[in-house]
């Protein structure tokens, strides 16, 4: 099951927008702004290459605006009142809007229920559907600040970012010179960048795409503390290639089968304890996926 019931919705939201006559895939995935791999550090624009980000002759990144993987596997809930056990999870999906500054996380498990979590910028809500699935409602929530740090530990989105910063590009196409810095630790690559004014830093493996990612995070209710996101095996649907753990035909993660890799596993530990525990299953460079304000998601029912 996909994370948003999108015809209808969209259907929805067209009519509360009052937009009339417009493609509808134009109106919802805009492909924003993008930088040309020429400007960028080589260091940089290989790791974006070797993702499947650099995607059409015209050699730019950015048109991976909106990276979304499902899997399946066991977390602890850092949104619950109290931190309890760590649960399985059936289903995991989430959805980063690079472009947007949104994200849509979207689980369920065996003895947990179906848990709908969005940020946009800096307004954070969740979301539930009706019984019979016809209306979705909105609560709001206090986790913003978490939620938007929470989504450039996602390797592409990272990478993104990346990418801007070396062109010497803001997120949102400007001029500016966002902080950068590219150097080595332990004889590997790391790449460290700020978005928001927070510091991120990827660990490049020997593929050459994020192995490793962290950065202080505003916890839910409390301080500041470390979360490391560690990522495995990224492997794609193209063809077989064991020099970088590919795959083909059921096995392949890339579900659009157009050259994008994700990692088959991941994991997130927060101040050495682990609290997210995946394998994926699949993954899209850019969903359909939107990100409505409560305000214009209830106009639209």
């Amino acid at each position: 099951m996909k994370p948003v019931s999108k015809t209808a919705l969209l259907a929805a939201l067209i009519a509360a927008a009052g937009v009339t006559g417009a493609p509808v895939q134009a109106w919802a995935q805009a492909w924003g702004p993008v930088v040309e791999v020429k400007t960028i550090d080589p260091i940089i624009r290989t790791a974006a290459e070797v993702m499947g980000m650099v995607r059409t002759r015209a050699l730019v990144i950015g048109q991976v605006n909106l990276p979304e993987y499902a899997g399946n596997g066991t977390m602890i809930d850092l949104e619950a009142a109290s931190r309890g056990q760590s649960v399985e999870v059936s289903r995991y999906n989430y959805a980063v809007s690079i472009h947007g500054a949104a994200s849509r996380l979207d689980y369920e498990g065996p003895a947990t229920p179906r848990t709908i979590r969005v940020v946009k910028v800096n307004r954070a809500w969740d979301e539930t559907w009706s019984a019979d699935k016809t209306k979705l409602s909105t609560s709001p929530s206090s986790n913003a600040a978490y939620r938007a740090q929470m989504m450039w530990l996602q390797p592409h989105a990272f990478m993104h970012a990346a990418s801007f910063a070396s062109g010497k590009k803001c997120l949102d196409g400007k001029a500016c010179t966002p902080p950068l810095k590219i150097g080595t630790e332990g004889g590997k690559t790391v790449i460290e960048i700020e978005v928001n004014g927070q510091a991120y830093k990827a660990t490049l493996g020997a593929d050459k795409r994020p192995e490793r990612i962290e950065a202080m995070v505003a916890q839910p209710g409390g301080a500041s503390k470390k979360v490391v996101a560690t990522f495995v095996d990224y492997r794609t649907g193209e063809k077989p290639d064991a020099g970088f753990g590919l795959a083909e035909g059921k096995n392949a993660l890339d579900k659009f089968h157009s050259g994008t890799y994700w990692p088959s596993r991941l994991s997130h530990e927060v101040d050495g304890v682990k609290v997210l525990d995946l394998t994926l299953t699949e993954g899209w460079a850019n969903p359909y996926q939107v990100f409505p304000d409560p305000e214009l998601l209830a106009k639209g029912q």
